[in-house]
């Protein structure tokens, strides 16, 4: 009964953390492209289409952050109503307490996952092809990718001038492959599949130049693509494609380990915010660590991305999750 209680108590202020986080960020993009709407003569049809279609991705900041700002700010209620000290004095643990609120973290981390796996790559992918027709007309981009290069594990290095997604298949420009073996292929164009890479050329071995013609073998098949919606250029991506795709690009392990990290994150942040509130005697520090957490747990996932474009282990994704989850787990066994 307590528990439920307490949840009430947080279920209300998080539905206005949530919205208050969407309204900021929705502010925000608006902004950022006025001048683009203004100058295209956008409708508001059109932005609203924008708005719609940006909502997931604001959805997976809000969730988590809005989850900190409702679990702090009910608990500071209790507090300030002296219901929290009640509850102790009357034999109450503070575990029992903790407990609804860890669940409560856990499920809209679920939720954030399904969203960063499906949702949010798919809506941002729709997202891009509006903001592009704004943009460029009803042409939209061409969605060509230059200088990829992709290492394939096993199999060498794979590298590519240009790649045309076209229906069913990549249009390869500019091919450059180094296999297992040191052999080294070229060719002015090719196919790329579900097969592999194929195409004409010459591949030198032993010093010599041959003419080759055929089919090497590549483990993924995705459509490569860019994204207007965010500066991760993985973000259009689904989470399967993702990982594919990390199986032959070292810089998309460290995006494939930051989408799992931000879907955890929502749960290490709601326990620590938990595990404070409970602690806590005086309802201002509530408000307090309602900046504090979510400023440090910034600090960090910054950090992470920085140490990212040094190629450091793309482990370091799960940074701010790894600190969190330390804290959290420390403020929980001194709630005992």
């Amino acid at each position: 009964m307590l528990g439920r209680y307490v949840l009430k108590e947080v279920l209300v202020p998080y539905l206005v953390g949530v919205l208050l986080f969407v309204a900021l960020l929705t502010f925000d993009l608006l902004s950022s492209l006025s001048g683009v709407l203004l100058s295209r003569g956008a409708g508001v049809e059109a932005i609203a289409k924008l708005i719609l279609y940006r909502l997931p991705w604001t959805l997976s900041l809000a969730l988590p952050l809005g989850l900190v700002f409702a679990i702090l700010v009910g608990l500071a209620r209790l507090i300030r109503q002296s219901e929290l000290k009640a509850a102790y004095a009357a034999g109450v643990p503070p575990w029992a307490l903790l407990k609804p609120l860890a669940l409560l973290a856990l499920l809209v981390s679920l939720f954030n996952l399904l969203n960063l796996a499906e949702l949010r790559p798919r809506a941002l992918e729709a997202y891009d092809q509006h903001l592009a027709r704004l943009l460029y007309g009803e042409g939209g981009l061409s969605g060509v990718l230059r200088k990829q290069l992709y290492a394939a594990e096993g199999l060498g290095v794979y590298y590519a001038e240009e790649v045309r997604p076209e229906v069913g298949q990549n249009r390869l420009y500019g091919i450059r492959v180094v296999d297992e073996r040191g052999r080294i292929y070229s060719a002015q164009e090719g196919v790329w599949d579900k097969e592999g890479w194929h195409f004409r050329g010459y591949v030198l071995e032993g010093g010599k130049p041959k003419p080759f013609a055929g089919t090497l073998p590549f483990p993924a098949q995705f459509r490569p693509k860019e994204s207007l919606g965010s500066r991760d250029p993985y973000d259009s991506t689904t989470l399967r494609e993702l990982w594919e795709r990390s199986r032959v690009e070292p810089s998309a392990r460290f995006a494939l380990y930051r989408r799992l990290s931000d879907a955890l994150g929502g749960f290490f942040l709601g326990l620590v915010a938990a595990a404070l509130g409970l602690s806590f005697r005086e309802a201002a520090w509530a408000f307090l660590s309602i900046v504090l957490l979510i400023f440090g747990y910034y600090v960090l996932w910054t950090l992470s991305a920085q140490l990212a474009r040094y190629d450091v282990n793309p482990l370091l994704a799960f940074l701010p999750n790894a600190f969190f989850a330390t804290l959290g787990l420390y403020l929980t066994w001194r709630l005992r």
